[in-house]
């Protein structure tokens, strides 16, 4: 599927073509590395076998090309029924502010239908005007991780 970004978001730019694709093809462990440094997006990124985990047990990943180049990713897990949870989205700083994000998010609201979206942090200040409200009864137990 192939979405054009929307003109009115930012700069004549944003009109360039941008490809949304479902899956994991064209998709590594490296490119996903580079992509969330730049972004920046605080994931552990150092274990290419856990990066290729994360992305093999995700419920959906979508992915922003502009050609060859990946631009921008979002994983989401999801039980298909009830909750989905967007764990992750990360776009290129040189593309920020294109409506990428936007795409990605508005594509995942499409085939999440039907479940309520979890977000975390910065997204859902991002994205109140598409539909997302602030939720303040949820708790969590932090993994412990290494350092990155």
């Amino acid at each position: 599927m192939t979405r054009t970004a929307n003109p009115g978001t930012a700069s004549p730019q944003a009109s360039s073509e941008i490809e949304i694709r479902e899956g994991l093809e064209g998709v590594t462990p490296g490119r996903v590395a580079v992509l969330y440094r730049r972004a920046p997006l605080l994931r552990p990124v150092s274990d290419p076998s856990k990066l290729r985990t994360m992305f093999e047990r995700a419920s959906l990943v979508l992915t922003a090309w502009k050609g060859s180049r990946l631009v921008g990713i979002a994983r989401v897990l999801s039980d298909g029924v009830l909750y989905s949870f967007l764990v992750d989205l990360a776009v290129e700083p040189d593309v920020q502010g294109l409506g990428i994000g936007r795409l990605l998010v508005l594509s995942v609201l499409e085939r999440c239908r039907g479940t309520d979206l979890l977000v975390r942090g910065n997204l859902g200040r991002l994205f109140r005007h598409e539909g997302l409200e602030v939720v303040t009864d949820a708790w969590m137990v932090p993994a412990k991780r290494t350092p990155h």
